[in-house]
């Protein structure tokens, strides 16, 4: 009867040493990566003069390149029950334009949230299909020259992405190839630093309608120039569009329009009305209990409406 559980009694101890040699292979190859990965920041930390922390089994490079704040970190989060690692680049450059710059491809799309929005349209058609822009048409094109553009495409089809003026990327795993890290930082440093107005934006955006070797990107410039300059002039009217001012007469009238200066000066006005007041005193007098009650509301979140008692 021993003899024959002996084959059965052979497997559970074969099964019971692959496991084990499974489990150390696995933890050997795990904390080689983590080795791997710390070394090839390392490596490059030491070509461009940054700096490597290590916390845990986690990594950090950084530092400054001339005015340009670079970050590669190894980051985790859990994911279906599973501890997903990867690593994390960002690039702080200053100049970078406000809105919204990322890959046009259905993978990036979907990443980033923007299935279904439309794209600004530069008028330049390759880089059009390549790339999704979201944020001020002016601002955008005045940035995006003929030099940026082809190094925007570059960055974004290798995973960069431009949001709140920072570059970033996204890598699943620990990257352990020192030439693969350079690679990506040298592709998003290329982008932020093509797209640095060598003027002012007006003068940029300018340069784009009179000087861009593409007829679309002129056309598309001078538009966006044009809306600009309606906005412009609508803002200027406004602004020359003086209040009327707040006086006791018409002060009741002022504390209606919520959270304005006007409204604001008011409720001081109000508060420190006293005897010789006599209008502001007779008017608030026939205000209803509503309408005082109403006018206790909080103004600009700190300042109260002060209702004087005679």
């Amino acid at each position: 009867m021993g003899e024959k559980n002996l084959p059965s009694k052979r497997r559970i101890v074969l099964l019971s040493i692959a496991v084990i040699a499974g489990i150390g292979i696995y933890s050997w190859v795990k904390q080689w990566t983590i080795d791997a990965s710390g070394n090839a920041m390392a490596e490059v930390a030491s070509q461009l003069g940054l700096q490597v922390h290590q916390k845990g089994r986690k990594h950090q490079l950084r530092g400054r390149i001339d005015d340009i704040d670079v970050a590669v970190e190894t980051t985790s989060e859990r994911v279906a029950g599973d501890i997903k690692y990867f690593t994390d680049f960002d690039i702080r450059a200053p100049d970078q334009p406000a809105g919204r710059i990322v890959g046009a491809g259905l993978r990036q799309n979907f990443i980033a949230g923007v299935k279904g929005q439309e794209s600004l349209l530069t008028g330049d058609p390759a880089f059009d299909e390549a790339v999704f822009l979201e944020g001020d048409p002016a601002t955008l094109l005045a940035h995006l020259d003929a030099e940026a553009r082809p190094a925007v495409i570059d960055a974004t089809e290798a995973g960069w992405e431009l949001e709140d003026f920072t570059w970033s990327n996204r890598i699943s795993g620990r990257l352990t190839n020192a030439e693969k890290i350079g690679a990506l930082l040298d592709t998003g440093m290329a982008a932020a630093q093509a797209l640095r107005l060598a003027s002012d934006q007006t003068a940029a955006l300018r340069e784009r309608t009179e000087k861009d070797p593409l007829p679309g990107v002129r056309a598309a410039a001078a538009e966006a120039m044009n809306t600009e300059t309606m906005n412009t002039d609508a803002l200027t009217a406004n602004a020359s569009t003086a209040p009327e001012p707040v006086t006791p007469e018409n002060a009741l009238e002022a504390l209606d329009e919520y959270y304005t200066p006007r409204s604001l000066e008011a409720a001081l006005m109000l508060a420190a009305a006293g005897d010789d007041c006599q209008d502001v005193r007779s008017r608030l007098s026939v205000t209803s209990r509503a309408d005082l009650g109403r006018a206790s509301r909080p103004i600009l979140g700190e300042t109260q409406r002060k209702v004087p008692s005679w």
